[in-house]
């Protein structure tokens, strides 16, 4: 084993072991990560054939999303027809035997292939075991044979099962946007695109996640809203009003609507706040602005 192999294994061994002293976060902000969407992942694969297997040694030679991440990334298409991404580390437990491999699946997401933006699942932290297989689908480990769609063999390597097929992602397929930034604070009064951005926000301390706003017209606005329990994501559709602090949003979510009424700060407008309407029910919410190069960007639409 090479030594950027050991290095990789002992990072993936340390990240094992921090599981058991670590909480596990189930909210969290966006990132690079989750801006591969389904039409970012379809792209990055097209014209890639399948892989029979990856090991560790063919693994640390792959690019990393970026400067926050130590671990590859695999795409992976389940049985199902759905498309997974996942940050991979491999790693040994000690066993009765000697030394047993482990993959730890830090994060993944699979997204539907009949409604692009809605996810099957979503997770992180996930040992898997030789002899064990992972089923994206469903977001569960199961024995071999039992509807997995990546298996662990004795030898540490990652394989596909039955109709499913891996392939890699050689660092981030995001692509890159010329958009101007937003830059509210450089003028008095509100105008139409200070909605524009990114925004993390939270409806009645239950619903939390990121919206992505661009100015599409005069008075237009579109995004994606990015939930952050099941990392699904949804159209925005709206415009501002009359008063141009204030904005009316449609949210198309799964099986229903959000119809939020949004009021913006006059001053640095780096805050809405309103009210959301839920199935008849009124709640409030409460968004705050990401700051200029705090998160990583995409367009909202990718």
């Amino acid at each position: 084993m090479n030594s950027n192999a050991r290095t990789f294994l002992f990072s993936a061994v340390l990240s094992a072991m921090a599981l058991a002293i670590l909480p596990s976060s189930t909210a969290r902000a966006a990132d690079v990560f989750d801006r591969h969407t389904l039409a970012v992942l379809n792209s990055a694969i097209e014209g890639q054939s399948p892989r029979m297997a990856l090991g560790l040694d063919e693994a640390v030679r792959l690019k990393t999303l970026g400067a926050n991440f130590s671990s590859p990334c695999i795409i992976v298409r389940t049985n199902d027809g759905n498309t997974a991404l996942a940050l991979v580390g491999w790693g040994f437990r000690r066993g009765t035997d000697g030394p047993l491999p482990v993959v730890l699946i830090e994060r993944y997401v699979t997204w539907r292939s009949d409604r692009p933006d809605v996810t099957a699942s979503s997770g992180q932290d996930v040992m898997l075991f030789a002899g064990f297989s992972f089923n994206f689908d469903i977001g569960q480990v199961v024995p071999d044979g039992q509807g997995g769609d990546l298996t662990l063999t004795s030898k540490a390597s990652l394989e596909p099962l039955d109709r499913a097929k891996l392939y890699v992602l050689d660092g981030s397929a995001v692509p890159e946007t010329d958009a101007a930034t937003v830059e509210p604070e450089d003028h008095d009064g509100v105008l139409p695109s200070d909605f524009a951005g990114q925004w993390d926000v939270n409806i009645d301390g239950r619903w939390k996640g990121e919206w992505n706003l661009e100015l599409k017209g005069p008075m237009q606005l579109e995004g994606i809203y990015l939930s952050d329990e099941s990392r699904s994501r949804y159209r925005i559709s709206g415009r501002v009003g009359q008063a141009p602090n204030r904005a009316r949003l449609t949210i198309e979510l799964a099986n229903s609507s959000q119809q939020v009424d949004a009021l913006l700060w006059t001053t640095d407008k780096s805050t809405m706040a309103g009210s959301v309407t839920i199935a008849g029910q009124r709640f409030g919410f409460c968004a705050v602005r990401q700051k200029s190069g705090e998160k990583s960007d995409s367009p909202p639409g990718e």
